[in-house]
């Protein structure tokens, strides 16, 4: 269910995460490779105190093999441990919207957005981000919540 894209853009800031990529083949793989880059990074891909952040990171343009990217944002001194990349998430003006629902009908709200997007005339740049707000461990496939972020800029006439 998708609770809105909001009809303004949101900041957000330059995050440091901890990173890994899984490869799927082809869409209906995409959660199956989503799952592994959790578990990968979760088995101890960071080390730090407090709640863990996680942002999934998905190409707009899906084509045969689609590169999925899972991060965990590391906070003042946390760390990142062995097999996994240390990148820098870029700051910018972003598209938002709220995703409640299953993980397997993001896609719906992704879609949404993209069409905000155009309708408004806001060029696309770089990933889809999904910011896993629920822990889908302790909370129903129905109430998962999920902000969608799109980085956009405003097209110059």
């Amino acid at each position: 269910m998708l609770a809105g894209v909001r009809d303004a853009l949101e900041a957000e800031l330059v995050r440091r995460v901890a990173m890994v990529r899984e490869r799927a083949a082809g869409t209906e793989d995409i959660g199956r490779a989503t799952s592994a880059a959790v578990a990968r990074l979760l088995a101890g891909g960071f080390s730090g105190e407090g709640p863990v952040r996680l942002v999934g990171l998905f190409p707009v343009d899906l084509g045969e093999v689609v590169e999925v990217s899972v991060a965990v944002v590391l906070e003042e001194g946390w760390q990142a441990g062995a097999g996994v990349e240390v990148r820098v998430l870029p700051g910018g003006v972003f598209a938002c919207a709220t995703h409640v629902g299953p993980y397997d009908q993001i896609s719906l709200t992704a879609h949404a957005v993209l069409a905000w997007c155009a309708e408004r005339r806001h060029v696309v740049r770089g990933a889809i981000r999904e910011v896993y707000v629920s822990d889908p461990a302790v909370t129903p496939p129905e109430e998962l919540v999920t902000r969608l972020l799109v980085c956009v800029e405003e097209e110059s006439w």
